[in-house]
């Protein structure tokens, strides 16, 4: 890896890490130039990196008990005892879909079985 400095007179350059906090010659116009140590990568704390992504909702582990409804974080399922047409679900994504379909319209899964033939 190297460095980018530039001199005085506002050649840029190019230079080695082993370079870093010493200082050297410009190759064009012979100015003293200084070569900085290579930055240090950010750090957060923990704290900065919830104020940037939020707070998560609870997980029913830290729910149970405290009066909230855990089924506001549940996929919705409609009540399949209403339905005229037969309904079978997706393996992949899990979502209802009517029996005659072949491929899932969620996900795009190919889902027929040798008894829908």
């Amino acid at each position: 890896m190297s460095i980018k400095v530039t001199c005085p007179r506002g050649h840029v350059l190019k230079v080695k890490n082993s370079m870093a906090g010493k200082t050297g010659l410009c190759p064009f116009c012979k100015d003293p130039v200084y070569v900085p140590p290579p930055e240090k990568p950010k750090t957060f704390s923990e704290d900065n990196i919830l104020d940037i992504i939020g707070e998560m909702p609870p997980s029913p582990s830290q729910v149970g008990g405290s009066g909230i409804d855990l089924d506001e974080f549940r996929p919705h399922r409609p009540d399949k005892s209403h339905r005229e047409t037969p309904w079978k679900t997706c393996v992949k994504c899990n979502r209802d879909i009517p029996s005659q379909s072949h491929i899932c319209p969620y996900c795009h899964t190919y889902i027929a079985e040798i008894a829908d033939f």
